[in-house]
């Protein structure tokens, strides 16, 4: 396969993943099974980046990335599925999505934590870029380590300033507090357009401005986080 995201050729691994390797490594093997066989055509192994690949210092956070081609059996697909199977790899990880003529870039944050000894993963964050143009080279290897190179893609797929593992959880709470004081919001216009009393209307007018003022608040807290 060729070069799809351009990256050193160090880094070209293009090996061909058995399903069976996911289904060992589910608790749930037959649904596993199942949705491999009805989902997915193919899956390869692109790109490993590691410091001794990409001639980078190792990262704190980061040790390893994993960069998987799936190419779908149907024209349309579910991320569902890709949350189910990227937590069974232990490794920070970049989906490269074949569906239909289009191709996707599909990155969920895993956050690497050491409790105990033991390390644990936790799926935090998804960015999803639909109908991308490979030829435009849309991640870039950029950084004088793994933690900045996978920041760095973060970025890159999110329009935001990452730097770490707090930035993105501060952006996806920020994300999370604009979504709910908007709905709020038009909750808030809907009791006043159904209010009769005027005195009523005006307490509710009120609050909404009071809400509008802080969701300009924090769209602009956000706002300072883009690249």
């Amino acid at each position: 396969m060729n070069n799809l995201l351009q990256f050193p050729a160090s880094t070209i691994v293009d090996k061909l993943i058995p399903k069976a390797q996911f289904v060992k490594a589910s608790s749930t093997p037959t649904a596993i099974r199942t949705l491999l066989a009805d989902e997915f055509e193919q899956i390869r192994l692109l790109y490993v980046l590691r410091p001794d690949t990409v001639n980078v210092a190792d990262g704190n956070e980061v040790k390893e990335i994993d960069v998987f081609y799936f190419r779908c059996k149907t024209e349309y697909y579910s991320i569902n599925p890709f949350c189910g199977l990227d937590d069974l790899i232990p490794r920070h990880t970049i989906y490269i999505i074949e569906h239909g003529g289009k191709t996707d870039l599909l990155m969920q944050h895993k956050h690497r934590s050491v409790v105990a000894g033991v390390v644990k993963w936790s799926r935090e964050v998804s960015k999803l870029l639909s109908d991308v143009n490979l030829d435009s080279r849309p991640l870039k290897v950029e950084g004088q380590n793994l933690d900045r190179i996978y920041f760095n893609f973060f970025s890159q797929m999110s329009g935001y300033k990452i730097d770490n593992s707090a930035a993105i959880s501060e952006i996806k709470e920020l994300e999370s507090q604009i979504t709910k004081m908007k709905r709020e919001a038009e909750a808030l216009q809907k009791r006043v357009r159904a209010e009769k009393q005027f005195n009523i209307q005006i307490e509710l007018n009120s609050q909404a401005r009071s809400l509008k003022r802080k969701i300009a608040e924090l769209e602009s807290k956000l706002s300072n986080l883009t690249k």
